[in-house]
């Protein structure tokens, strides 16, 4: 087992998609996205190697984290492939947790696609959530969207840039290990007419809000571009009003009109908000469950 390199990314981006294909792993940024997201990322304190041969990788795992009130708490991204699948992964997941608890986090999780509960836990995780990926088509118009009396809906070309992290922190701040957002991260490489919200009439002010974005995955068989719906948040004293119905149905109206082909959305399995149930309602269906595993540290 060796230290990363930034060189890896392509080889990575490779064992990735092999984990898709065989149904391990949800799905695989392209390369370019994956070189943006990871520019500042400490290859050699972060991530570790494990060859197979002078030009194959058996497996790779990068390290990331994130405050919360809790505390900060890593995450895993193990990748297996080739031979010995189940000892590589043990190694790479032991010795991401022995970072993570020496860099003082409160936790370790390890999202991964279904297969590696043997190893995760005889590395002395638990498996405390599922993770769902929903799909429709957008090959037929998605339900129209239904107005909620006394709220107006708006997109980012008509509201000041800043606003949107503290809406989305606001709204998921009693979710399970939320963390803060930025301004940066939510918004950076979206379009203004798929960013939605609703606000208060005449007052404008924020109540929920939808974002949305057409992507192209690599290796993929849903239908390309895919329009993702990334955030779907409600504050809560707007809560239970059907908001969150009207925003991602229009959304999907948005983006089917910008040539999306099929619609993902994420949620927590587990969801004291049974976020899904409206989803379904939408014609989402259940497409791919990741098992989020976790150790704590004392």
């Amino acid at each position: 087992m060796r230290a990363g390199r930034p060189s890896d990314l392509s080889a990575l981006a490779e064992l990735w998609s092999t984990e898709v294909h065989e149904g391990r792993r949800d799905s695989v940024p392209r390369l370019v996205e994956l070189q943006r997201v990871l520019a500042q990322f400490d290859w050699e304190a972060q991530s570790r190697v494990v060859d197979d041969g002078p030009t194959g990788m058996a497996g790779a795992v990068v390290v990331t984290s994130r405050t919360t009130a809790e505390g900060t708490f890593a995450r895993l991204d193990p990748a297996v492939a080739g031979k010995e699948p189940a000892r590589v992964m043990r190694e790479l997941v032991r010795w991401g947790m022995g970072l993570a608890r020496a860099a003082g986090a409160a936790s370790a999780q390890v999202w991964v696609g279904p297969g590696s509960r043997d190893v995760l836990k005889a590395c002395g995780l638990d498996m405390v959530r599922p993770w769902w990926r929903m799909d429709r088509t957008l090959s037929i118009a998605p339900p129209p969207p239904e107005m909620v009396a006394g709220y107006e809906l708006i997109d980012a070309s008509q509201l000041p840039p800043g606003v949107w992290a503290d809406m989305h922190n606001r709204s998921f701040a009693d979710h399970w290990r939320f963390s803060p957002r930025s301004e940066d991260e939510l918004m950076t490489g979206k379009e203004p007419g798929l960013c939605l919200m609703a606000v208060v009439a005449g007052s404008r002010d924020p109540a929920a809000l939808t974002l949305c974005q057409v992507e192209t995955y690599t290796d993929d068989r849903r239908p390309q571009p895919v329009g993702l719906i990334s955030s779907v948040g409600t504050l809560p004293e707007h809560r239970r009003r059907g908001l969150a119905r009207w925003l991602v149905a229009e959304g999907l109206r948005r983006l089917r009109m910008a040539g999306a082909r099929h619609a993902s959305l994420y949620v927590d399995g587990m969801s004291q908000f049974r976020a899904f149930d409206t989803y379904r309602k939408l014609g989402f269906e259940l497409a791919f469950e990741t098992e989020v595993w976790e150790a704590t540290f004392p």
